[in-house]
């Protein structure tokens, strides 16, 4: 499986982000081995912007010109790509919502997860975040087919939930995704460690997509990690990316999680007191 990790960068407004993203995905599909996916950070149409006019800024799903570029794209390339995250419009709803959509070779729908753990923690060196503020959280676990392998996926903060990796692993993830925008401190201390942790954890090739860059709001510079990483199931990192935008790309053996999996049966030897689980392989 030939993957690609599109790092960009923050920006203020989707009229510059959207088209910046989706020439890095055009030059990605310049090289000799075309990726068969492609997936982009969190937050990669806009970030940076205040709760209120984050919220102004949102549309119905289907109707952001992120969710439309990337639709357009997979379409027009006969790739898969995941849309990173896009915030948007709920119905009824005061709160948006932080969506990821896998679009497969002809546009369509394979996959819509809403991200379960919400950024909510106290000021670390670089201000207290609160996404539930204008975030709603999903609820659901979400993995789909693509060329027969099976994906799984989580956004940023999730990552500090080994529980739902293994989730997705109990649902047969084979490759895991990691759309994110971490913080420098954050990024620094535990970025790297929780991408190789989750692969080792759940013996999935792991492909952790951050944000990168800065911005300033109200003479405040705001940054974002980046530092993308393509992690095997072994728990090597394949490709690292810096802070600013580049694209890493790299071919996933599956058979590797295979045999790994195989080697070491953590699934078949896992022991917990009073649960009872029938896991997908």
């Amino acid at each position: 499986m030939k993957v690609a990790a599109i790092q960009t960068v923050m920006g203020l407004s989707p009229e510059e982000t959207v088209p910046a993203a989706e020439a890095a995905m055009e030059a990605a599909m310049q090289a000799a081995e075309k990726p068969d996916f492609l997936v982009l950070p969190e937050y990669f149409s806009y970030y940076g912007l205040d709760q209120k006019s984050a919220v102004e800024l949102a549309q119905p799903l289907a109707e952001t010109p992120a969710y439309r570029m990337a639709q357009a794209f997979a379409k027009r390339h006969k790739v898969s790509v995941q849309a990173g995250t896009i915030l948007a419009k709920v119905e009824g709803e005061e709160r948006v919502e932080n969506v990821t959509v896998v679009f497969g070779r002809e546009g369509e729908v394979l996959a819509e997860y809403r991200k379960i753990h919400l950024f909510d923690i106290d000021d670390l060196g670089n201000g207290p975040f609160r996404e539930s503020d204008y975030i709603k959280p999903g609820n659901d676990i979400v993995t789909w087919e693509f060329d027969g392998v099976t994906f799984g996926t989580a956004i940023c903060f999730d990552g500090r939930f080994p529980e739902l990796f293994r989730a997705l692993r109990l649902k047969g993830a084979q490759i895991i995704t990691l759309p994110a925008a971490y913080t420098m401190i954050t990024g620094e201390a535990h970025w790297e460690l929780f991408a190789r942790a989750r692969a080792v954890e759940t013996q999935c090739h792991l492909i952790a997509c951050g944000l990168g860059g800065s911005v300033v709001v109200d003479g405040e510079t705001k940054s974002s990690y980046g530092h993308s990483v393509i992690v095997d199931a072994w728990g090597t990192v394949l490709k690292r990316a810096g802070h600013g935008p580049e694209t890493l790309t790299a071919t996933l053996d599956m058979a590797q999680v295979e045999k790994l999996r195989k080697g070491i049966p953590v699934i078949r030897q896992r022991r917990l007191v009073g649960e009872t689980v029938t896991p997908a392989n």
